[in-house]
């Protein structure tokens, strides 16, 4: 039986495990922060290492899972980008499988698409064929399951649902992916704390400020907070961004058609005056069709998820680079 390995490479932090392929626990686990260099040889050599160092415990074959923070364009790991790593058109499965050698079966998958896949083999997903996960966190990211299979698509980009339009006007925002309107331009974490800060600073008046001792320690938690307790200012914000996080989810929705709709993701996560107002809002865009038969539920492997997700994948056989 091959040892089976996940990765999960983020912006942040790069962490490994060796998963038990039938239980899906952790054997053993490693954490590292990614830093830098981050060009993709240094990162290929980190990861390399990782690997290599959790399959010293065997001496038989090995598949290895990637899940990466990156919009792929294929099932060979190529990397059409990655803004927290700073990569664009970057072949990164087929020099790690080059790296590690002929023992090491490698599969890159999307990072969310590993976390979803983990969340329905051993979370909150589980005993569902056909999921639906989103996370809303630093960046808006979504995986899809259909009849018991992943959705990788044409080009394994399946499932960016950060990028579905939401605005379409001349004043729609512009994302990191370098178009325009796109969901996570407006709720993606990073672009919810800038507009937090950038109004409070311009003269906002909320009890966000005095909740979190000041406006530079203003965060969305705080925003929720005040919203909960009738602020004003946070109320008419989250009013504004909980329908356009509801359209994106409501029309996946409508779309795919999926039993159970998984969320997570850290601005969900302690956000959970918006987590409301958005479930408020679905079924003000999805089918009462496609309602009736949905479950929503919290994702529950947290920081395990991605590992468990692209190991399973990996032993399953997705997309390896032989």
């Amino acid at each position: 039986m091959s040892l089976a390995i996940g990765v999960d490479l983020g912006g942040t932090n790069l962490r490994s495990a060796v998963v038990d392929p039938h239980t899906f626990a952790l054997i053993e686990h490693d954490k590292e922060r990614v830093g830098e260099p981050r060009d993709v040889d240094s990162i290929v050599e980190r990861v390399a290492s990782a690997v290599e160092r959790h399959a010293a415990r065997s001496t038989g074959p090995v598949t290895v899972g990637i899940g990466l923070a990156a919009m792929l364009k294929d099932r060979r790991g190529n990397v059409a980008n990655s803004p927290h790593l700073r990569w664009n058109e970057v072949p990164f499965g087929q020099l790690l499988a080059t790296r590690l050698g002929s023992r090491f079966a490698v599969g890159v998958y999307n990072d969310v698409n590993a976390i979803v896949w983990g969340e329905a083999v051993a979370g909150s997903g589980r005993g569902s064929r056909d999921v639906l996960g989103v996370y809303v966190g630093t960046g808006i990211g979504g995986g899809i399951i259909a009849g018991g299979q992943l959705v990788e698509g044409a080009t394994n980009c399946a499932g960016e649902i950060g990028h579905v339009k939401v605005r379409w006007d001349e004043a729609a925002l512009t994302c990191a992916c370098g178009q325009r309107g796109c969901v996570e331009a407006y709720v993606g974490g990073i672009y919810v704390q800038q507009r937090i800060t950038e109004e409070l600073t311009a003269g906002a008046k909320s009890t966000a400020i005095e909740l979190a001792g000041g406006i530079a320690n203003v965060n969305p938690g705080h925003v929720d907070a005040a919203a909960a307790g009738g602020d004003e200012w946070a109320l008419g914000l989250w009013g504004e961004l909980a329908p356009l996080l509801a359209i994106a989810l409501g029309n996946a929705v409508s779309l795919l058609n999926p039993e159970r709709l998984v969320l997570g993701g850290g601005l969900l996560g302690r956000a959970p005056t918006l987590y409301d107002l958005v479930l408020t809002s679905l079924p003000l865009v999805a089918t009462k069709a496609s309602m009736d038969a949905l479950t929503v539920v919290h994702a529950t492997l947290e920081d395990d998820a991605g590992l468990v997700g692209a190991a399973a994948l990996a032993a399953r056989g997705v997309s390896l680079i032989q």
